[in-house]
């Protein structure tokens, strides 16, 4: 498996593993509601301006999309980090954040922040990453998600 820029070809398949990703892993922890105005959104579409403006990953093998990360650099922050259901507790989603992470330190940066889902809490904060406070998401179809702002003090490495 290997990480590498996002390309547009990928959209299909990117999109097919952040769907798989939210109907298994976010289930628990959102309303049937939620989860069916979140997946409604996603389609592939919504990567281009990723792609072109922001840093987008993916972690591939063998054509397979298993997944995908997003930095804004200019705000510093991680936009999102996916992974497919069967790669959880392997170490991809830690891999997938590093990668950012050592991009927003190539440029510089001191410090991230993101809005985590609430079943990515312990994930986040297994990597040094401190709660700031609950908000919400809105997404353009009104759906609101409850997530957690918080923010990460980069070392160099």
């Amino acid at each position: 498996m290997h990480i590498r820029s996002a390309r547009m070809t990928d959209a299909e398949k990117i999109a097919a593993t952040h769907r798989s990703s939210i109907q298994e892993l976010c289930s628990e922890f959102y309303t049937r509601h939620d989860i069916d105005g979140w997946i409604e959104m996603i389609t592939p579409g919504i990567y281009e301006s990723a792609i072109k403006e922001k840093i987008m990953i993916v972690a591939e093998e063998k054509e397979n999309i298993l997944g995908l990360g997003i930095l804004d650099l200019e705000h510093r922050e991680i936009g999102a980090i996916y992974i497919h259901p069967k790669m959880k507790g392997t170490g991809l989603g830690g891999c997938l954040l590093s990668d950012l992470e050592d991009k927003a330190l190539n440029d510089n940066a001191e410090r991230l922040t993101l809005c985590s889902t609430i079943n990515a809490l312990g994930f986040y904060q297994h990597h040094g990453y401190v709660c700031e406070g609950k908000e919400f998401h809105e997404l353009p179809n009104s759906v609101r998600l409850k997530c957690i702002r918080m923010n990460k003090t980069l070392l160099k490495r």
